[in-house]
């Protein structure tokens, strides 16, 4: 098996990117908590997963990497099956200290805390009124996620980054994109002095976080209030100190 090499994603990925983010994310089940109507309308679905994709390889506060396999076995032609995305605003932060991340400051339809766009522009966009989504779970999810990150990671500080989004395609799982994309940001915080990297982890990556050296600090529930039905998801984080376990090609 060659060896997996992350790398930067491109503009002209958008499109793979876009067709792993849809295949992939519906085996969370937050994804279904959110967007319980996408089969319905998959026009809405695949237009403002794209849409986000987009803001991700556009916007600074993000960085973007893919990594590649082939689709069919013996083939030398390789195309995007998994990617991470990263908040790694500390880098505007460190030129700025009054520096303000977008991606936080407003509730928007996209998937939680993962835009640079204001909720003026989204709802420009139609964000306010997708038809794949439940909107009250959709807000409850993006603002108990935001309240969590306050309480968990932000008396660290500036110096660490967010893995906002881990997805591989699922035919090629337990082939060891996940964790190569995942070591690929644990260098970048030993690189760059950074203090830890954190996530929010469902129960569909807690073992392979896990495995790779994460440390589980907490569990927070996301829940409309008056309904029954919730999320679990426990706050994790990767510290340099802590090196990472071996692990298995589980993603």
């Amino acid at each position: 098996m060659d060896l997996i090499q992350p790398r930067l994603g491109r503009s002209s990925d958008i499109d793979a990117v876009t067709k792993v983010f849809v295949r992939a994310m519906p085996l969370d089940p937050q994804w279904e908590y959110r967007f319980p109507l996408r089969d319905d309308y998959p026009d809405d679905h695949l237009k403002y997963s794209r849409m986000l994709i987009k803001c991700f390889l556009e916007y600074d506060d993000w960085t973007l990497i893919v990594t590649e396999d082939s689709l069919e076995p013996g083939s030398k032609e390789k195309t995007v099956v998994a990617f991470a995305v990263l908040d790694v605003s500390y880098k505007n932060k460190r030129l700025d200290r009054n520096y303000r991340t977008q991606d936080r400051k407003y509730p928007t339809l996209l998937p939680a805390s993962a835009s640079q766009l204001s909720a003026k522009w989204v709802e420009g966009q139609g964000g306010s009124t997708r038809r794949d989504a439940n909107h009250d779970h959709f807000n409850a999810f993006w603002k108990q996620q935001v309240e969590a990150y306050e309480k968990y990671f932000s008396h660290i500080g500036n110096d660490q980054i967010h893995l906002q989004i881990l997805a591989t395609m699922p035919k090629f799982h337990r082939r060891g994109h996940g964790s190569s994309l995942c070591r690929w940001a644990t260098d970048l915080v030993i690189n760059d002095s950074l203090r830890d990297m954190s996530v929010m982890a469902s129960p569909m990556g807690r073992l392979l976080y896990g495995q790779l050296g994460f440390q589980a600090i907490g569990t927070f529930y996301i829940q409309v209030p008056g309904e029954a039905e919730k999320l679990t998801l426990e706050a994790m984080m990767w510290c340099p100190s802590q090196p990472a376990r071996t692990a298995s090609r589980g993603a």
